[in-house]
Formats: C-alpha cells, structure tokens, sequence
C-alpha cells in the first residue's frame, strides 16, 4: 500500500443507485461544468459512488474532508453547494 499525494483537497461522492441516478441524470454533468467554469478542477474531484441506501432521500451527495451529506440535491442546487464550500477552507 501507498499513500497517494496528488489528491484534490475536496471530494464530491455522488450516489449512483438506480433511484438517485434516475433523478439526477445530469448531476455529475452539472457539477463537472460549475467547477471547470469556476477553475476548480483541480480542488475537487467527483467521484460515483454505490448506493447509500438512502434512497428515500435521493439523489444523495456526499462531501469530503467535511463529512457533508445532502439529500434530494438538484442541479440547481449545485452553485450553492459549491459556494458553502469554499466559505471555508477543508480542515
């Protein structure tokens, strides 16, 4: 094993269980665009994730280093979960 070194400072894990996929289709998308057009490519990286078992709260997001779980995220959340993220630098 081997510690990795060229990780970005934010994670966002997103859900992709057959519910929250069927309602967010365009998610990922949507995030992947809102950093690029913001250039924080490079602070966070997206990650799928399998299903949380949350379903009734889909689509679920996950943030890391915060621990941040969000429920019924939409792709017009997206913005504002990008600017609540870098109200603050990760610990």
């Amino acid at each position: 094993m081997r510690e990795l070194h060229d990780t970005c400072p934010w994670v966002i894990m997103i859900c992709e269980g057959s519910k929250c996929s069927r309602l967010q289709k365009d998610l990922r998308r949507t995030f992947k665009s809102e950093l690029k057009e913001r250039g924080l490519k490079r602070e966070v990286e997206l990650v799928e994730m399998e299903c949380t078992s949350r379903c009734k709260q889909g689509p679920v997001i996950a943030i890391q280093p915060a621990n941040l779980w969000l429920g019924e995220v939409r792709e017009t959340n997206v913005p504002q979960i990008i600017d609540e993220m870098f109200r603050e630098e990760p610990a």
